[in-house]
């Protein structure tokens, strides 16, 4: 009996560390790299940050725009411009058009959702207006914004509604690829850095680039910055120490220091 009972104790320990293996935090970096750990998101203060205990209490705290995503008691998060400006949104359902949910202003649960597409163009899902305003946001897939139009399709329905749209976008990439390939390239003549501003000429180096691991986060700093200029708003020091971060590559200093001298 006693040997039977060690036999469970033993037993039921593996089970519990095999799923807290599994379900152990980790952050991931802009390099791409998985750091795991205790994982804790700082939310208050002007700046919003990631903290990674290590085993060996080793902590380690990530800026913004260098955390790719980040899962804490199992769930995901990713750094998400919504709403109410740059957030870690915790991920409900991935594709071209992912789910997200929030944190509304002054709010500790995650109960506000948003819609995100894979371009950029983002909502937060529509209460009263459900039917108009999910209508206008996927209107570039017109089978399933006609089905939210006539009811077939409602709020209840929002998982369906996300992969009817995924599907038909994937439909729709695929017949633009073929057409693609069959057009011959036209070569594109870059825009003068001389005849714009420096916001303006950083942005257009960025873009010259070849892809690299950071390029769609430093375009999306770049232009949240310039809108905050445009609206006379103050500039978060992490937008801007994210974006020197991003850009440390010497192909980028002279644009960077530049646009920086506007902002000093």
């Amino acid at each position: 009996m006693k040997r039977d009972m060690l036999k469970t104790s033993f037993t039921l320990a593996a089970i519990f560390l095999s799923v807290c293996a599994v379900a152990q935090d980790f952050l991931v970096n802009l390099q791409g790299d998985t750091i795991k750990g205790t994982v804790k998101a700082l939310t208050y203060g002007p700046d919003i940050r990631v903290q990674v205990t290590e085993p060996g209490k080793k902590k380690t705290i990530y800026p913004f725009f260098k955390v790719k995503s980040f899962s804490a008691d199992g769930a995901v998060y990713q750094p998400v411009k919504g709403p109410y400006g740059y957030a870690f949104m915790k991920l409900i359902k991935d594709g071209y058009l992912s789910l997200y949910s929030f944190q509304a202003p002054n709010q500790t649960q995650y109960d506000g959702m948003y819609l995100l597409k894979k371009d950029g163009d983002g909502i937060e899902v529509p209460n009263l207006t459900f039917k108009k305003g999910m209508r206008r946001f996927l209107e570039d897939c017109p089978v399933v914004a006609d089905k939210i139009d006539s009811d077939v399709l409602n709020k209840k329905d929002l998982h369906k509604i996300i992969d009817e749209y995924n599907a038909c976008i994937d439909n729709q990439t695929a017949y633009q690829k073929n057409v693609v390939e069959e057009k011959p390239t036209r070569e594109v003549k870059p825009v003068r850095p001389e005849t714009a501003s420096a916001w303006d000429a950083l942005e257009n180096k960025v873009k010259s680039q070849a892809d690299f691991a950071e390029k769609e986060n430093a375009l999306e700093m770049i232009s949240e910055i310039k809108n905050k200029i445009s609206a006379s708003q103050k500039i978060p020091n992490f937008l801007i120490e994210g974006l020197k971060s991003t850009l440390n590559q010497d192909v980028f200093k002279a644009e960077l220091e530049n646009a920086l001298k506007e902002i000093d």
